[in-house]
C-alpha cells in the first residue's frame, strides 16, 4: 500500500539508490540439475529407436503448444495495463486437448484478466467461463498469482475448478509472495510447471519475453525501487520537436496522437516541464481512450508558470506541481485553491521526483517533456524506454529545440547506444507503435506513419 502523499509544502523523500536502466531484470528461478542418462546403444531395434523419436517429437509439440498458450495468457494480461496499478497484470488461459479430433493442439475454454483493483482475479474469471470444461484442463498464467488479500481466491479457483496442471511464466517478483501460490497448488496435487525450471525448451523464449514485457514496470520497480520510465517525443525529419518560435502543433498526425493517448492510459503519471506548460498548455489526459487517467506532474524549479492553464483544471485529472523549496509561496497557495497539489523538494531533480513517485506506489511514468528536462532525466539514468515518433517534415531553424538537450558529451564515442531497437511503419497514413524487450535489457518503442506520418525508431538505453 503506497504511503500518504505529502501535504502542501511537505518534505520530499530522500532519493532512492541509482537504478541503471541497462541492468537486467532479475528473474528468480531455480534450474534443475539434469540427471545423467546412459546413451542409447546403437544396436537398439529399429522399432525402439522409432519410439524414442516419436516420443521426442510429441514432447516438442507439447512444448510448442504450451508456449503458444502461455504467450496468449500474457496477451490477455496486457488488457489490464494501466488499470491494476500497483498490482501486476494477470492473465489466465484455460485449455484442454481436443479429444474429438486428430489435432494434438489444445482448445481454449476460458480466459480472464484482472480488470482493476478489487475486481475478481483472472483465475476466477477464466474458471467461471470454462465451467465444467475446466476439470482436468491446464491453466496458463503469465505470472504466479499474488495473494494480496490473504483470501486464496486465485489458487482456490483453480483447485475448485478441477484444474490438473498449471503452467507459470514467471514467479512473483515480490519476495513475500514469491513461490507461495506455486507451493499451494502443488500441495493440492496439481502439477505446476514453471518456465526456466520445469520447462527449459528454447520454444519458450518468445513466451517468456511476452511475460516479461507485460509486467516490465512491476519487475523494474521490484528490482530497483523506482518506477519504470518511458520517454516519448515526436520530431521532424531534421530532428526538431518545435519551430524556432516554440510552436509545435502538430508535428505528428492524428493517429500518432491516438497512440500517445494509449501510452498515457497505461501510465500512472505523465511528467512535463515548465516550458511545456507555457508554450503548449497541454491537458495530458487519455481522452478518446476509455479507462485509466494518469496523474499529471509538472516539474518547475522557479514556479514561473501561468496562473491559468489547462493543467490547473483538476476536473480532468489530478495535478501535482513539483518545485524547489520556498519558490513563489503566494503562487503555491493559488494552485492549492484550485485543487493542485504542490510538493517542495530541497533539490528538484528527476531522480528525486522518481523516488517520490515510487513512494506513491506508481509503477509506470511517461515523460512528455522538452529537451532540457529529457536530458536531465537521461543523465540521471531514470529513462528505461523511448518512443520516438518521426514525421516526414522539415522545419529547420538554428535555435529550434531538439528532443534531447545538452548531455555534456563532446565525442561521438561517448554517445549512448540504444539497444533492442525496432522500427514499424504502415502505409496510407496508418500507423502503429512498436515495442520490444529482452530479458537483459528494457527496450524502447515507437510509432510510424506514411503520408502525414513517418517511421518510428525505438530503443532502450545501453552503456
Amino acid at each position: 500500500m503506497s504511503p500518504s502523499p505529502p501535504l502542501l509544502g511537505g518534505a520530499a523523500p530522500a532519493p532512492a539508490r541509482a537504478a541503471p536502466s541497462f541492468l537486467p531484470i532479475p528473474i528468480h528461478t531455480r534450474r534443475r540439475v539434469p540427471t545423467t542418462r546412459a546413451a542409447a546403444p546403437s544396436f537398439f531395434p529399429i522399432h525402439a529407436r522409432r519410439r524414442v523419436s516419436t516420443t521426442r517429437a510429441a514432447a516438442s509439440h507439447s512444448h510448442a503448444n504450451d508456449a503458444i498458450l502461455l504467450r496468449r495468457a500474457a496477451d490477455v494480461a496486457d488488457l489490464s495495463a494501466g488499470l491494476t496499478s500497483p498490482h501486476p497484470n494477470f492473465g489466465c488461459v484455460i485449455a484442454r486437448p481436443q479429444l474429438d479430433t486428430d489435432s494434438a493442439d489444445s482448445r481454449v475454454v476460458g480466459e480472464g484478466f484482472l480488470y482493476a483493483q478489487g475486481t475478481p482475479c483472472a483465475e476466477l474469471l477464466a474458471a467461471q467461463e470454462a465451467g465444467e470444461q475446466a476439470r482436468g484442463a491446464t491453466a496458463y498464467l503469465n505470472l504466479e498469482p499474488g495473494d494480496c488479500y490473504a483470501d486464496g481466491t486465485a489458487v482456490g479457483s483453480l483447485v475448485q475448478a478441477g484444474i490438473a496442471r498449471v503452467v507459470v511464466g514467471l514467479r512473483h517478483p515480490l519476495k513475500h509472495l514469491r513461490g507461495k501460490a506455486i507451493q499451494a497448488l502443488r500441495s493440492e496435487g496439481i502439477q505446476v510447471d514453471v518456465v526456466g525450471e520445469d520447462l527449459q525448451s528454447k520454444l519458450f523464449k518468445e513466451a517468456l519475453k511476452s511475460c516479461l514485457i507485460v509486467n516490465a514496470p512491476l519487475l523494474y520497480r521490484a528490482a530497483f525501487h523506482v518506477p519504470y520510465s518511458v520517454l516519448k517525443y515526436a520530431m521532424t525529419a531534421d530532428g526538431k520537436i518545435a519551430a524556432s518560435s516554440g510552436h509545435a502543433s502538430w508535428i505528428s498526425g492524428k493517429a500518432s496522437r491516438g497512440r500517445v493517448f494509449e501510452l498515457r492510459g497505461r501510465s500512472d503519471a505523465v511528467i512535463v516541464g515548465g516550458n511545456t506548460v507555457r508554450f503548449d498548455d497541454p491537458r495530458l489526459t487519455a481522452r478518446h481512450v476509455k479507462g485509466h487517467v494518469p496523474v499529471r506532474i509538472v516539474m518547475s524549479q522557479s514556479l514561473n508558470l501561468p496562473e491559468e492553464a489547462n493543467l490547473w483544471n483538476v476536473n480532468d485529472a489530478y495535478t501535482i506541481v513539483a518545485t524547489q523549496r520556498g519558490a513563489r509561496r503566494d503562487f503555491q497557495k493559488k494552485l492549492a485553491m484550485k485543487g493542485v497539489e504542490v510538493v517542495e523538494f530541497d533539490m528538484l531533480n528527476p531522480r528525486g521526483v522518481m523516488s517520490y513517485c515510487y513512494d506513491r506506489g506508481y509503477l509506470s511514468v511517461l515523460w512528455e517533456c522538452g529537451g532540457t528536462l529529457a536530458a536531465s532525466a537521461i543523465s540521471a539514468s531514470v529513462i528505461h524506454k523511448i518512443y520516438a515518433f518521426w514525421a516526414p517534415k522539415i522545419i529547420g531553424g538554428l535555435n529550434a529545440p531538439t528532443p534531447v538537450g545538452e548531455l555534456g558529451l563532446s565525442q561521438m564515442t561517448q554517445a549512448i547506444n540504444l539497444m533492442d531497437v525496432s522500427y514499424e511503419q504502415r502505409v496510407a497514413g496508418a500507423e502503429a507503435g512498436c515495442e520490444d524487450i529482452a530479458p537483459g535489457v528494457i527496450a524502447g518503442g515507437g510509432s510510424a506513419e506514411l503520408g502525414e506520418g513517418g517511421a518510428v525508431i525505438v530503443g532502450g538505453r545501453g552503456l
